[in-house]
């Protein structure tokens, strides 16, 4: 079974996003046959054992398999924790069994979690563990998956020509593979890099060729990725009308596949677009709209910063009541996640209402 979930799509709350997609030692044989042992089958009778042996291992697979769907559903929904526990849980059997390729690919699934989480150092950790399997045993659209995957943690740590290294590697086992998924994927990524370092025209030619992948392959989820990240790139250049009609079909996707957390963060991404438009009270309503679906998945930085962009309105159309709440709320949360900046931006606010000072 080869679950992709590509939920690595989104950072913070604070800018729009132009991420990707973004997640061993074998035990022995003697150690894997042992609770076979532990329930009850005769070792004196060799058809025994050996279908004892071929059910128990079926039994286990079947097990990870099912844990791999529970992990990638929570990931999906955003409840990362649920997630973790369930590939864990999903590995240990895989690990059991020796199974290389199903071990590769749950790691896979893990890294993407840690890296979504902003664990970046973890993410890059079990990557790397799945990278060697997966060159190991020649699995090469796994591989390719692995390499953008690798690429987004690179991407977000600002290394952006070791990042466009390995999505162009990607690409090229995927061709080779004719994966046209991990194409997709892999074009996605590129221009994902193109984007971070203002290379819109480029950053544009790359995901419209990713778009017209999953559209024609009716992948869903990705398709509602490239259409965020287009969006993104058409509100660096200023075109924030266009930016919204993308964000509004990205939107629809995710609305349709229950993404909450991908819900949460396009409102957002609409919400600064609308302040763009001068459109403070429509963005304070898609602001209001994220807040729900961000606390429903505890993603409590995004929602501090949020606090902060809805002080921040607050305070221009006069309302300095709910100006101070949001910003008092919103310090509350940064100061627990560390977040300087946004403590910084919450505190100069505070200030600014109690002295009466206006936005500048």
């Amino acid at each position: 079974m080869h679950c992709r979930s590509y939920y690595f799509s989104y950072v913070a709350a604070t800018s729009i996003i132009l991420s990707p997609a973004l997640t061993v030692l074998t035990i022995s044989d003697a150690w894997a046959l042992a609770p076979i042992m532990a329930r009850g089958v005769r070792v004196g009778d060799s058809r025994q054992d050996s279908f004892g042996l071929r059910a128990q291992a079926t039994d286990s697979k079947t097990q990870a398999d099912l844990l791999l769907e529970k992990g990638v559903k929570n990931h999906r929904q955003g409840l990362f924790r649920e997630a973790i526990q369930a590939f864990e849980q999903a590995l240990a059997i895989r690990q059991q069994l020796g199974d290389k390729p199903g071990i590769g690919e749950t790691l896979n699934n893990l890294g993407e979690v840690y890296g979504e989480m902003g664990l970046q150092p973890k993410a890059l950790e079990v990557l790397q563990q799945a990278l060697a399997i997966h060159r190991e045993i020649g699995a090469g659209s796994r591989t390719a998956r692995t390499l953008n995957l690798i690429g987004f943690v690179n991407r977000v740590a600002d290394n952006f020509s070791e990042a466009m290294k390995l999505h162009q590697e990607a690409l090229e086992l995927a061709k080779t593979a004719n994966d046209q998924i991990e194409i997709a994927e892999s074009f996605h990524n590129i221009g994902a890099v193109y984007g971070e370092q203002g290379s819109y025209a480029k950053a544009i030619e790359f995901y419209q060729q990713a778009r017209t992948i999953r559209t024609k392959e009716g992948d869903r989820r990705d398709l509602g990725r490239t259409l965020n990240n287009m969006g993104g790139v058409y509100y660096n250049i200023g075109d924030f009308n266009r930016a919204m009609e993308f964000y509004h079909q990205a939107l629809a996707i995710r609305r349709e596949i229950g993404d909450r957390a991908g819900v949460g963060r396009l409102l957002n991404n609409m919400a600064l677009t609308s302040r763009k438009l001068g459109k403070d009270t429509q963005a304070l309503i898609y602001f209001q709209q994220a807040m729900i679906m961000l606390e429903a998945i505890g993603d409590r930085a995004s929602v501090g910063r949020l606090l902060n962009n809805m002080g921040a309105i607050y305070e221009r159309l006069g309302q300095q009541g709910k100006a101070l709440e949001s910003y008092e709320r919103a310090l509350k949360i940064v100061r627990e996640g560390g977040d300087k900046v946004g403590e910084n931006t919450a505190t100069e606010g505070i200030r600014r209402l109690s002295s009466g000072q206006r936005l500048p």
